[in-house]
């Protein structure tokens, strides 16, 4: 790949939203070499652009023969996916209310015209900052700060939306409930710091086994939640076997020499519940799997319930 393209890559994406081509090529030319540019003249190209490659920063006009700049930043507000991107009005109504307006409505900043080259790309980088700054605050308060993976609170954060698409898409969707064998002894035997490895080497093992598009939870201590999205139990099982090869083949490294451990897990899919709280319910059932599974001698994946014992 050329020098140029390959920096331009890496330039933060800006979409310019403006039905005036001056005004696009205007601003285009001011941007030129600090930020990558794309623009939308209408309401098609403009949603368009954003399902294809979502931008780092929307500069926007208020005035637009569609709808209103003010209305529109409403609508990115209230859509989950683009609400996250820092929007900048850059425009020629200037008055108090306007301002006010444009504020109300949702934007980072607002810039008159006409535009400051010095001044808009400071405001432009101070937003960018910011929304970083969001994002990296926002992953910590979803992961777990000692294995990477998701927290407990991102679990249902997730599932909520998953589950909901699932059902009205006719998809299923498993979770499956991990929990390491007889980890105490892994802290007893060799120290907590040994356990700490143990617990980021399971995780990356997993991860390095489900598709990237599989959500892998902490749920606490030294167990973990998987979801599969678009998966059943045979195909679920499949891919918590592949873990437990993988365990095998490659035990984890301590200062010590390497410590080998295995792990019980209970699955359970969308299309056994017919509960008014599927997400509980689905917990509950893998749980109780899991269980099972812990029971009836450990390093087992359990994917039924145990036939109740008539009285």
């Amino acid at each position: 790949m050329p020098a140029a393209e390959n920096t331009a890559s890496h330039l933060p994406l800006v979409l310019i939203v403006d039905d005036s081509e001056t005004a696009i090529l205007y601003l285009r030319q001011l941007l030129q070499g600090e930020f990558k540019v794309v623009t939308a003249s209408n309401l098609i190209e403009f949603w368009a652009q954003l399902a294809g490659e979502p931008p780092d920063l929307i500069l926007m006009d208020v005035v637009q023969k569609e709808i209103s700049g003010f209305e529109l930043v409403r609508q990115i507000k209230r859509t989950d996916e683009y609400k996250g991107i820092p929007v900048i009005f850059v425009t020629r109504l200037d008055s108090a209310e306007d301002i006010e307006a444009g504020f109300e409505a949702g934007c980072h900043d607002y810039v008159t015209k006409p535009v400051m080259q010095r001044e808009l790309k400071a405001r432009m980088r101070a937003a960018l900052r910011l929304k970083n700054l969001e994002q990296e605050l926002r992953m910590r308060s979803i992961t777990d700060y000692l294995t990477g993976a998701y927290n407990r609170r991102y679990f249902y954060e997730v599932m909520a939306g998953n589950l909901s698409y699932a059902q009205r898409m006719k998809r299923n969707l498993c979770i499956a409930i991990l929990d390491i064998d007889f980890f105490k002894k892994v802290n007893d035997r060799y120290g907590h710091e040994a356990g700490d490895a143990v617990l980021q080497h399971f995780t990356h093992t997993i991860r390095s086994q489900i598709r990237k598009y599989d959500v892998l939870v902490r749920f606490g201590g030294e167990e973990f939640v998987i979801q599969f999205f678009d998966c059943d139990l045979q195909k679920s099982t499949e891919l918590l076997e592949r873990v437990q090869h993988r365990l095998l083949e490659s035990p984890c490294d301590i200062p010590d020499g390497h410590v080998s451990y295995t792990f019980s897990a209970g699955i359970a899919c969308l299309h056994e519940s017919e509960s008014a709280d599927p997400i509980d319910a689905l917990v509950e059932m893998a749980d109780r799997r899991l269980y099972e599974a812990k029971t009836s001698g450990r390093n087992r994946i359990i994917t039924i319930d145990k036939p109740k014992v008539l009285q």
